[in-house]
């Protein structure tokens, strides 16, 4: 099975990147089209998941928009996160029944698994009963995903939508103006801190989609 791989360029803002996930979405259930991956960096954004609580945002809300930090209550799994432009973001738009998808989350973090793990970087999925993917004891990246159930012609489908967004540049002050998932104390990581210099996205996002196709067996179409 074939998937199309969209790899933006730049910054993305939240809602744009959220169009694009949509427009993918919509595109599988009226045309029957490939899946698709999405890769991409979001400018600096705090969302909250379908469980989150507004007092883990611990800064107002005038001091976020002087910082340049866009809030936006999304439907994806999961509490309170912070993307932004030192982040791999990346959102699988796959139709679960098509592809015969099962353990959808546990595919996702073996992905990541293994695109770290080209870079000498042992992670493991959960910490303490804690979702995400793990360095040891702290968090090098954010799970959130939504299954959405779509009426098509030929009957309903189940499509994912969102993803993870991975920590890779030492860019992290921002977290300190949430509670990361809900949980106040949680030690956060990136692979610039762990692996002692930056790694491009260029080359990163070519791994990941290796890693991705890999996984999820698939032929890519670009």
């Amino acid at each position: 099975m074939k998937c199309n791989i969209l790899n933006i360029e730049g910054e993305l803002e939240y809602a744009t990147g959220l169009m694009l996930q949509k427009s993918a979405l919509y595109n599988i259930k009226d045309n029957d089209a490939y899946d698709t991956l999405i890769l991409l960096r979001h400018t600096p954004t705090i969302t909250l998941g379908y469980f989150a609580k507004n007092q883990n945002i611990l800064a107002p809300n005038n001091f976020l928009m002087k910082r340049g930090i866009q809030v936006h209550r999304t439907d994806r799994g999961g509490d309170v996160t912070y993307h932004g432009p030192g982040q791999l973001i990346c959102y699988p738009i796959i139709d679960t029944q098509r592809k015969q998808l099962r353990e959808y989350k546990s595919k996702l973090c073996q992905s990541l698994i293994d695109l770290l793990q080209k870079y000498n970087i042992k992670a493991e999925e959960g910490h303490k009963k804690l979702s995400g993917l793990w360095v040891g004891d702290k968090k090098i990246a954010a799970i959130g995903y939504a299954l959405k159930k779509i009426q098509a012609r030929e009957g309903t489908k189940t499509i994912t939508m969102h993803g993870f967004a991975l920590n890779v540049l030492d860019e992290m002050e921002n977290f300190c103006h949430i509670n990361p998932c809900g949980m106040s104390g949680i030690k956060l990581t990136n692979m610039k801190q762990i692996l002692g210099k930056q790694v491009g996205f260029k080359e990163l996002k070519e791994n990941y989609v290796k890693a991705f196709v890999k996984v999820f067996n698939y032929e890519i179409d670009e």
